[in-house]
């Protein structure tokens, strides 16, 4: 893509670009906002010290530079943005509006490392100009990114500081490779960002390989802005700043050659403390025997369950409204979309609940290739800033659609929860931007509600190569960071039940072990589907909890003549919430099945969600049953059974069909909550 890259002239901004390069793209323009008076002004999105070196970073780098000036007035400061007159973001919205006027591009460089504040403004500012926001230093440990950034010769000094543990008088001017060892003795004793992401302080790029010429200061002078005794804020003020040409000339590339910075695959490959490296024993060149994900040695294209679904629901006092079986019937797919859309805006309007309220959705549709239409169908009823987490997954269905929702509204006024939503449009090295109307996590209370997680390369967007092996690795990556991005606290260990998808029955064994290696007591069901987004082989979708760890767990089961049944649960009584995950199996692979056992079955399930709570009456109990299409093809006599449960219970289902469950002698899973 052609980059216009925003810089202050610090080093994040500088090494963005250097990230961009590295990733493939080319960097065309500069932009800069300059404040207005000409000196350093408290800005919540720019850096104005230092704006003198602008034009000479401009002119090292040999790029034309687009500025405009900026008051730097935040006037909405909430943790969404909305556009608003006299606000600094429309100050660059505007810039970036009139460089398009005079060059063509198609993505903005942004140096954002941990602020939230200025990755959704710019995000924000993108989206409405149809262009494409790059933070490749996105969620990057701070100790690495620094080392990274001085190993890839970016030459930077501060030029402000405002923390305890830095010193106007000391440490303003001196360049970050000698102070690197100071900063991370400062992390340690008084927890300062090792990249100053909190403020704590600001550079200027020096020296860097972009520039064919370094910038030289001549004469400086230290502005002290606030003598604190406990930590003092002073700038650097430059009076006089030179360009000195660097000898002897090398072309770009020359001078990059033999630095140690990583494309796309070398950050999904890098092996660092909490990540394990996915090349590890295995090729990403090489793609594994099983990984064609080639369905049709499972189950003839031509077999596809005839289920039809009434929609039901049922809500807490919590202010949780559960939907279930959501079926779009119409032969045009998107119509049958909006059927399915329509029904739950009515379910969501019957109970004072909007389409805002969502936080989850699960899309089960019976032919891939309609996925894009059916996104642009999609986006029409989730046009608003930070919509629900989504999972979307291909089933043997004869109807296009069926739709699970899970939304939730404050139930009091008084009440002091809020919906906090990861809605990260960027694309960076961190985890997978969105490629839909959907965000990669809502957190509400002390649930984690995460999108359908696939092996798709953060920083291009494709699929990573290696087959099932690559994919399962990464995928449970990916569900790590985005949990940490949600909160510091939470990561993969906190899943309480996940659903993994699967397009071979051969790759469930080799999911399961990598995910019983990094998580805690999750319990998970693993289903064959017809197909994944984007070709993928495996597809998680898994909701967390923040207090996991006092969640209690538990395998259980019991005989219902020649079936048994097994059962794993997740218990938590302090946060009234439950999980089941329960399968009905047979040794008789051909044995015809007994309606009755799916009653006493679903007895049992909803016996081991209630536990502790069975007086009370105002639990909902949602299911999910999957099953076999190989082993069903009526599925009215099962629904009228949960049906009659409903009559006297909130009970909430969907029936999902699927080409095989977990093991080749299994004929129904139910997957269950009571919350």
């Amino acid at each position: 893509m052609r980059v216009v890259a925003l810089v202050s002239g610090g080093k994040d901004s500088t090494f963005n670009m250097m990230q961009c390069i590295a990733a493939g793209h080319t960097i065309v323009a500069l932009a800069n906002l300059v404040p207005h008076n000409r000196t350093e002004i408290d800005s919540y999105m720019y850096q104005s010290v230092g704006h003198e070196a602008i034009d000479l970073i401009a002119q090292a780098i040999d790029l034309p530079l687009f500025k405009k000036e900026t008051l730097g007035v935040s006037v909405k400061r909430g943790r969404t943005y909305d556009p608003c007159e006299n606000d600094e973001v429309e100050d660059l919205h505007s810039l970036l509006q009139d460089i398009q006027k005079q060059i063509e591009f198609d993505a903005v460089s942004v140096g954002a490392i941990l602020s939230d504040y200025q990755r959704v403004r710019v995000e924000n500012v993108c989206i409405r100009l149809k262009l494409t926001p790059l933070t490749y230093l996105w969620q990057r440990s701070q100790e690495q990114l620094l080392d990274e950034m001085l190993k890839c010769e970016v030459d930077a000094i501060i030029i402000k500081v405002a923390t305890l543990g830095l010193e106007p008088k000391k440490h303003l001017g001196r360049s970050l490779s000698l102070l690197q060892p100071h900063l991370l003795a400062m992390h340690e004793k008084y927890g300062l960002n090792v990249c100053g992401e909190g403020g704590e302080y600001e550079t200027l790029t020096l020296d860097c390989p972009l520039f064919k010429s370094r910038i030289v200061v001549v004469d400086s002078e230290v502005v002290m802005h606030q003598n604190d005794p406990v930590a003092p804020v002073g700038f650097l003020k430059f009076n006089s700043l030179v360009l000195e040409f660097k000898l002897p000339p090398l072309d770009l590339h020359a001078r990059l050659e033999g630095l140690p910075l990583k494309d796309s695959y070398g950050y999904v490959n890098q092996s660092d403390s909490e990540d394990e490296n996915l090349t590890h024993h295995h090729n990403l060149d090489e793609v594994d025997s099983d990984a064609s994900g080639d369905c049709s040695l499972d189950i003839d294209f031509k077999l596809k369950s005839r289920l039809i679904q009434q929609e039901n629901y049922g809500f807490s006092k919590e202010g949780w409204l559960w939907i279930g079986a959501l079926q779009g019937n119409s032969t045009s797919s998107r119509v049958a979309l909006e059927e399915a859309i329509s029904k739950l805006k009515s379910v969501l309007e019957a109970n004072n609940h909007s389409i805002k309220d969502i936080c989850s959705v699960t899309l089960y549709i019976n032919d891939m290739s309609e996925f894009v239409h059916l996104n642009k169908a999609y986006i029409d009823d989730f046009p608003h800033v930070n919509p629900p987490s989504r999972a979307c997954v291909e089933v043997p269905i004869n109807s296009p659609v069926i739709i699970e929702a899970l939304s939730w509204k404050n139930s009091s006024e008084e009440s002091k929860f809020e919906r906090h939503t990861m809605h990260v449009q960027s694309i960076s090295h961190w985890a997978p931007c969105n490629i839909g109307p959907y965000s990669q996590a809502v957190h509400v209370r002390d649930f984690i509600y995460l999108a359908g997680q696939i092996g798709l390369v953060p920083g291009n967007m494709q699929m990573i190569p290696g087959g099932i092996k690559a994919q399962s690795k990464l995928v449970v990556r990916h569900i790590d960071r985005v949990l940490k991005g949600v909160n510091s606290g939470i990561n993969v260990r906190d899943v309480v039940q996940g659903i993994c998808y699967v397009t071979h029955s051969s790759y469930i064994e080799v999911a399961r072990k990598h995910w019983e290696t990094k998580t805690n007591n999750a319990i998970v069901e693993y289903v064959v589907v017809t197909g994944l987004p984007q070709g993928a082989l495996i597809e998680w979708h898994v909701w967390a909890h923040k207090y996991n760890n006092q969640f209690e767990y538990e395998e259980t089961g019991k005989c219902i003549g020649s079936y048994s049944i097994c059962l794993f649960r997740r218990l938590n009584y302090e946060s009234n919430v439950a999980a089941i995950i329960c399968r009905i199996e047979s040794a008789g692979s051909d044995e015809l099945f007994e309606n009755d056992v799916f009653k006493e079955t679903v007895e049992y399930c909803i016996d081991k969600l209630k536990h502790g709570h069975e007086s009370d009456s105002e639990c909902v109990y949602n299911l999910k049953v999957f099953f076999s299409v190989v082993k069903f093809e009526d599925m009215t006599p099962l629904q009228e059974i949960l049906r009659k449960f409903a009559e006297n219970m909130c009970l909430v289902y969907t029936f999902v069909p699927v080409v095989k469950l977990k093991h080749e002698h299994t004929y129904l899973s139910i997957c269950g909550v009571r919350n």
